[in-house]
C-alpha cells in the first residue's frame, strides 16, 4: 500500500512541472515510476517501458489540463504550434519505434544519460542551447522532430528542449511555457497513437494501471497548481530545485 501514497506524490510533482514549467510531467513521472517498479520488483524486465508508456497516458490528462488553462489565459502562441506540429509528430514515432525494438538494459544505460543531459540542461538554464540558438534556428524543423524523438523516448513532454528554443522565438517566458506545453501534449497524444500502431498488446502487458489510475487525478490537480504557481513564483527558482532533484536520480539509476 506504501507505494501508493508515493505514486499520488509522483502524480501531484508530476503536474506542477506540466502547469508551472512546461515539462509535461514525464521527467518526474518516469524516473519515479521505474525507481519504485525496481524496487518492488514490478514488471521485471521492461520497468523502464511501463514507466515511459504509462508517463505518456499520464501526460496527456496533466498536459491537457495545463494546455486548457494556458489557453485560456491566452498564453499558447498558436502559429508555433502549427509550424512544429507535424515534426515533433513525426519524431514520436521514431522515439516510440525505439523503445519497442532496443534491449531494456541498453535503454535503461541511454535513459539515465539523457536524464542527466537533460538535468543539467535545466541547472545551466539551456545555455548551450542559447547560445548556438542562431544555427539552430535554422534546423528548427530537425530540432523539433529529434525533440519527438527524444520526448516520446524519454515518456517527457518536451518542455525541457521546447522551452529554452521557444524562449528565443517568443521572447516571454510564460509563453514559451505555454506553447512547450502544448507541443508536449502533442508528443503524448502521438506517441499513444504509435503505440497502438506498433504493438496493441502494449496497453494490457506494458502498461501500470493502478499508478495510471493514481497518476491522473493527482497529475492534474498537480497542473492547477503549477499554473497557479507560475503566476506568483518564480519559474527559474523551482527549476532549479527540480533539476538538482533529477541530477541525483539520473546518477542513481545510472548506477544502480
Amino acid at each position: 500500500m506504501e507505494h501508493i501514497y508515493i505514486y499520488i506524490l509522483i502524480g501531484f510533482l508530476g503536474g506542477i512541472t506540466a502547469g508551472m514549467l512546461g515539462l509535461g510531467g514525464g521527467i518526474i513521472f518516469v524516473p519515479g515510476l521505474m525507481i519504485i517498479h525496481k524496487y518492488y520488483g514490478l514488471f521485471s524486465g521492461y520497468e523502464l517501458q511501463v514507466a515511459v508508456y504509462t508517463s505518456l497516458i499520464s501526460i496527456i490528462f496533466a498536459g491537457s489540463t495545463s494546455s486548457i488553462l494556458h489557453y485560456k489565459n491566452r498564453l499558447i502562441d498558436i502559429s508555433i504550434i502549427k509550424k512544429y506540429s507535424i515534426y515533433v509528430i513525426l519524431g514520436s514515432f521514431f522515439g516510440i519505434y525505439i523503445l519497442e525494438h532496443v534491449s531494456s538494459e541498453l535503454l535503461e544505460l541511454v535513459y539515465s544519460v539523457i536524464l542527466i543531459i537533460l538535468a543539467l540542461l535545466l541547472i545551466s538554464d539551456a545555455k548551450i542551447i542559447r547560445n548556438n540558438i542562431n544555427y539552430l534556428n535554422k534546423a528548427g524543423n530537425l530540432y523539433f522532430f529529434a525533440n519527438g524523438s527524444i520526448s516520446s523516448l524519454m515518456g517527457i513532454g518536451g518542455g525541457t528542449l521546447s522551452v529554452p528554443y521557444l524562449s528565443f522565438l517568443i521572447a516571454d517566458i510564460k509563453r514559451s511555457i505555454a506553447s512547450a506545453s502544448a507541443i508536449g501534449l502533442i508528443i503524448a497524444v502521438s506517441s499513444l497513437l504509435y503505440m497502438f500502431v506498433l504493438n496493441p498488446s502494449i496497453y494490457s502487458e506494458k502498461i501500470n494501471h493502478i499508478s495510471l489510475f493514481i497518476l491522473i487525478p493527482s497529475g492534474i490537480l498537480g497542473s492547477y497548481t503549477g499554473v497557479y504557481l507560475l503566476r506568483i513564483l518564480n519559474p527559474d527558482k523551482v527549476k532549479n530545485i527540480f533539476s538538482t532533484l533529477l541530477l541525483v536520480v539520473a546518477v542513481y539509476l545510472l548506477f544502480d
